[in-house]
Parts: C-alpha cells; structure tokens; sequence
C-alpha cells in the first residue's frame, strides 16, 4: 500500500498521472521533485507595494508546484510594507515561503525576474515580470528598467505574480513552444482589452478605495487565494472586517493549493487557520463553520459583498437567496488539460444563478479511469480508493491567484467608476483567447476604505 490517496496526493503533480505520463502517484512526484525556478531580485522591485506583491506570490505559488526547489537570490534587504507581511524582511519571509536564498544566479535553471537586472549571460528560460498601474505581463528576458513607481496596484503585482510562475511551468513541462519567447499580460482595468492592453487607456486610475467588508465562502483553493490577495492590498490603519465561511479540515493535498497553509496546520480547520493569518495582519474576522446552502441569510450588519469559492452548482444556485448585494464568484477548469481555465460570475446581473448552473446539469458524471488509474486499482486492491483519486481536479495556486486577481478586480473596479463583468472567459495558457459579457449597470460593493 501507499501513503498517497485522494486526501495526500499533490493536486498538480496529479496531472502526470491524469495524462498517462507516469504509472503511479509516487512517479508523478518524483517526476515533479526535478522541477526547479529562480526568482532573481533585481534593483527597485520593493519600491512598490506591487512588486512586493508579485515577490511573495511568486515565491508562494512557484514552491508549491515546482518540487525540487525554488532559489531566491538578489536584493533581499527590503521591508515589506503589504498588510500580510507588514514590517518583515523579504530575506526573513522567503524561506518561510518555501524558498531557499542563494548567491548571485549560477547555473541553467528557468529565471524570473523582478526589478533591473543585468546579468553577464542569461539562462535559456528567462522573463521579466512587469506592473504598472492594473496591467500586469511578461516579457522575454531580462532589462536595467526599474518598475515605474505611478499608479501602484497590488493587483497588477499578484496577476503578474501568476503569470510568471505559468510561464516557466509551460516551459518545464514543454506545454507551449513560445513560453519565455513572447510578452504576456493583461490590464485588470479592462481585462477584455486583448490587441492593445498595454496602452495608456488602460492602465486605469490610480487606487484610492477598497471594500470595507466582505464575505468569504469556502476557505480552500479559490477562497484562500481571495485572502491571500487582499493581504496585498494597501489597507491603512483601518482594515475591512471579513465573514469567512467553510466546515472543513485542512488535509495534506491541500498544502499543494491553498497559499495560506503550511505543515503545522493539517488536521485544523481552515476557516480557524485563516482568521489567524488575518486577524495577524490587522483584520478583524467572523467564522462561520457550516455549508453554505439554501438556508444561508445575511443578517442586518454582516457584509453584503461576496467572493464565492465553492465548486459545487447545488450551493452556486443557492446564492440568489441569501441576500448579498454583490457576489463575485470564480470556477477553474478541473482536468490536466483545462486545470489553466478561468471562469468568474457577478451576480446580479443578465442571468440568476439558478439560470447559469440549471439542476438539471449538476449530475456528476461518472468517474473514467485510465489505463494507469485501472492498473493501480487492480495491483492495490483498492478500485474505490483510486477512483475517489482520479475524481480529484488537478490544481495549483498560480492560476488560483489570477482568478483571485480578476475577481478582486470586480470588486474594486466599480469603486472607480469601472464597470463590472457578468462572466469572464480567460484560458491563461494563451491570454489572447478571452471573452466576456460586460454589465451596463452592475453592483457596486456597499462600502469601502480609502486606500493607505
């Protein structure tokens, strides 16, 4: 027998065995354990609350999916101002990240790259990872530009954060021919902005507000990517007051998705783990440790601005009832294939919930086993076990925090005088295939802060 099951298996090493590439759970990991990156800092990527952002979400993300390490090496002296790590080191926080701290860049691994940086050679695979007010890319290489200290949005850090780490995934695995040979991104101003996102239209005005309160249903993926997000978010003295909501247990494969978890917190429920986190930085929180269901009401002062992270119709459905002014909510693909797709929803808009996610289509298809899932059924005995296995989704938090970025821009957006989405299609291996459906007068978040 083995120690890997549905409850321990690494959500994106899965993908290996999802695809017939390796036999078993324990070569997908293996195969995973020579995956590394380097993240170089490079001259003034701590000079904006962004690029502090995009440093700790890189770190975050990238050590959760590239196994055999992550290095970081550069300008490490910064302290860093965003709410979640506020007063620490960037060389005290990296390795808690996941990291391991380096000399200068030696050696043939994937680089990005955050800040000016002028190396003698460049490693094959290397991009620079760029913000500037809500737009967020990459680009092939590396420069002596210093990130523009204008427009400063966290946002734009975290997308080009997740980006990033995509990119030298797709290069690793062989995914995308062009990964590291073109510039990739988006404007979370006008994220259907797909030929000329880099013009000046759509940088978007400069941050000056943020919700004051919200509620976060589901704590795991998706919900703990919303947190993470607004951790970077520049909150002043004051910080929002946050419901959060989710009945579960933090279990060993959610280690390899959820950005706030680590080792000492398995077995501990997640709604508990995240106030801690949070409360930690200066918000104040509520836990609500039930599903969310038919019988959920929002009481006269608790937040009537949702972000939804539950991947289950019947509770999607039940979001008309409970009485939110404003849900934003997000689904990603679920196979080794789609696992990069990102689908988000605000309500209210054209269509209710129960007209977007019909009863009628919420059957669960029946699990199909491949060859490798059926050999290792019969070779353990154990065909329940690797069928509730295979029924796993592959997953990973690179592409969880861009959805967290494009859902929070949904929020935010509106307190500018934006506009809001009632769903948005974006396949983040390739950024040019992106469709939406604007909303010519959407909900707008009951309140909000001004920006510190």
């Amino acid at each position: 027998m083995t120690g890997f099951d549905a409850d321990s298996m690494h959500r994106l090493a899965k993908l290996a065995l999802d695809a017939g590439e390796v036999a078993s759970p324990e070569e997908a990991v293996a195969l995973f354990s020579g995956y590394r990156l380097r993240i170089v800092l490079g001259r003034g990527w701590a000079d904006t609350l962004a690029g502090q952002a995009c440093f700790v979400t890189a770190v975050n993300t990238a050590a959760r999916a590239f196994l055999g390490g992550v290095e970081v090496c550069g300008e490490l002296d910064a302290m860093l101002r965003i709410p979640l790590f506020e007063g620490r080191n960037a060389a005290t926080v990296a390795p808690e990240l996941g990291a391991t701290i380096t000399a200068p860049a030696q050696g043939e691994l994937p680089t990005l790259v955050l800040g000016g940086w002028v190396p003698a050679t460049l490693p094959r695979f290397c991009v620079s990872l760029r913000w500037d007010g809500w737009r967020a890319w990459l680009a092939p290489g590396a420069s002596d530009i210093t990130p523009s200290l204008a427009h400063d949005h966290p946002l734009a850090g975290v997308a080009a954060a997740a980006l990033g780490v995509n990119e030298a995934f797709l290069h690793i695995r062989g995914d995308m021919p062009a990964a590291g040979d073109r510039t990739v991104g988006l404007s979370l101003w006008t994220p259907l902005a797909v030929a000329g996102w880099r013009n000046d239209e759509h940088s978007g005005p400069p941050l000056r507000y943020l919700p004051d309160a919200l509620w976060l249903v589901g704590l795991g993926h998706l919900g703990q990517a919303y947190a993470w997000t607004l951790g970077m978010l520049p909150y002043g003295a004051q910080r929002p007051h946050l419901v959060l909501q989710d009945f579960d247990k933090a279990a060993a494969s959610n280690l390899s998705t959820c950005l706030l978890l680590d080792q000492g917190d398995l077995g501990q429920r997640k709604v508990r783990v995240v106030s801690r986190r949070l409360e930690a930085a200066g918000f104040t929180t509520a836990m609500v440790e039930r599903r969310f269901g038919p019988d959920h009401r929002v009481l006269p002062g608790e937040p009537t601005t949702a972000l939804f992270g539950v991947d289950n119709l019947a509770a999607r459905r039940d979001l008309a009832s409970a009485g939110f002014g404003m849900v934003v909510e997000a689904g990603l693909g679920s196979g080794h294939r789609d696992f990069r797709n990102i689908r988000t929803h605000t309500f209210p808009g054209p269509h209710s919930p129960a007209a977007v996610w019909p009863a009628e289509a919420g059957a669960q298809p029946a699990v199909e086993l491949n060859d490798a899932y059926r050999q290792l059924a019969q070779e353990r005995d154990d065909l329940c076990g690797m069928t509730q296995l295979a029924s796993r989704a592959v997953a990973t938090p690179f592409v969880g925090v861009l959805a967290a970025a494009l859902v929070l821009a949904e929020v935010v957006r509106p307190l500018h005088g934006g506009g809001t989405h009632a769903v948005l299609d974006l396949q983040m291996k390739d950024l040019r295939h992106r469709t939406g459906a604007p909303l010519s007068d959407g909900p707008v978040p009951a309140g909000f802060l001004t920006a510190g």
